[in-house]
């Protein structure tokens, strides 16, 4: 099949990730996959399918093919209008949600094109925001980058907790940094920890607590971070879906997770994970706490995260959408 990927940019963030993933795995199944992206889009990570540069993204600068599959709202009218494939709606997050154009975001979904949601919990959010059923497909994992490495606190004598910091002048209210600093404060007192944080967006953090400022802006990058800790924190107050959690676990790192919704589909609290409600400080503190402190049930949960994140791979995800594309034809 020819499918091709209308998007703005492929910087960092889960949504840029899931479709580079999802658009290499595609082509390793054979099909032709086309990204198109505008001038002043960045691509961040390397693409094995076509990426194809246009000045901007309209009706005419969309190729021909079997499915084109716009991912984010801006991108639902040029692959509609184009009238160039069958448009599939593929939602990795109900933009109503967060972005401005609340209301032109809810009418990309109401164009009569198939919806494809990543998890549950979106897929019944979809459903209730709009009245339309959507068919769900997985995130994943690429466990060739995303594996146990050593742990640092074997060398410093001190278990390491990282958190990703995503930047809320960038408009990334929902996730939770704020709590997660005021609980990190509450325990700097109660238990002797290395804090590490990377910011995607590179922005100026300050820190209350002492901290390693680190770049990630590789899935390498990444995945040495996730693995080198003993903790991976996670606040989201709502989530699509949640790659970050699901690449902790495939890391050999023990998670702690706010309940945000799309990770409930492979959350288990108390096996693979801890999962605390969104914004509760002290539930987050005590989870952190805990398994801080106890090295046995830490390295549990880290090892049965480890064993149930092999299921989720992109090959999967890819079968996933293969076949509900092939259903449509």
């Amino acid at each position: 099949m020819k499918i091709v990927f209308p998007v703005l940019s492929l910087e960092m963030g889960g949504g840029a990730r899931f479709i580079y993933h999802l658009a290499n795995a595609l082509v390793d199944k054979g099909h032709d996959v086309e990204v198109v992206m505008p001038d002043k889009g960045l691509q961040v990570w390397p693409l094995r399918a076509k990426l194809k540069r246009v000045k901007e993204l309209t009706p005419a600068s969309i190729p021909s093919a079997d499915f084109i599959l716009p991912n984010f709202y801006l991108t639902v009218k040029p692959a509609f209008e184009s009238q160039k494939g069958r448009v599939v709606r593929l939602s990795l997050g109900y933009e109503p949600l967060w972005v401005p154009e609340s209301e032109i975001a809810k009418q990309t979904y109401l164009i009569g094109a198939p919806i494809m949601s990543i998890s549950q919990w979106h897929r019944q959010l979809i459903l209730q925001e709009t009245g339309l059923q959507s068919t769900v497909i997985s995130g994943g994992v690429d466990f060739s980058t995303f594996h146990p490495y050593p742990k640092t606190s074997k060398q410093t004598g001190y278990k390491n907790i990282f958190y990703i910091m995503r930047d809320p002048i960038s408009g990334y209210t929902w996730k939770g940094g704020a709590e997660f600093l005021k609980a990190v404060t509450r325990l700097k007192d109660q238990v002797n920890f290395d804090l590490t944080v990377s910011i995607p967006e590179n922005a100026q953090f300050k820190s209350p607590v002492p901290c390693n400022v680190k770049t990630s802006n590789t899935d390498q990058e990444l995945a040495h971070l996730y693995a080198e800790a003993d903790l991976f924190v996670y606040t989201s107050y709502f989530e699509a879906f949640g790659l970050p959690p699901l690449e902790a676990m495939a890391s050999g790192t023990a998670v702690v997770t706010t309940d945000c919704g799309g990770n409930r589909d492979y959350v288990q609290n108390g096996e693979n994970c801890l999962s605390v409600p969104p914004s509760d400080i002290d539930q987050l503190s005590s989870a952190i706490y805990y398994l801080l402190t106890e090295d046995t049930e830490r390295q549990r949960i880290a090892a049965s995260g480890h064993s149930f994140a092999q299921a989720w791979t992109w090959e999967r995800t890819a079968n996933q959408v293969e076949a509900f594309l092939l259903s449509l034809k």
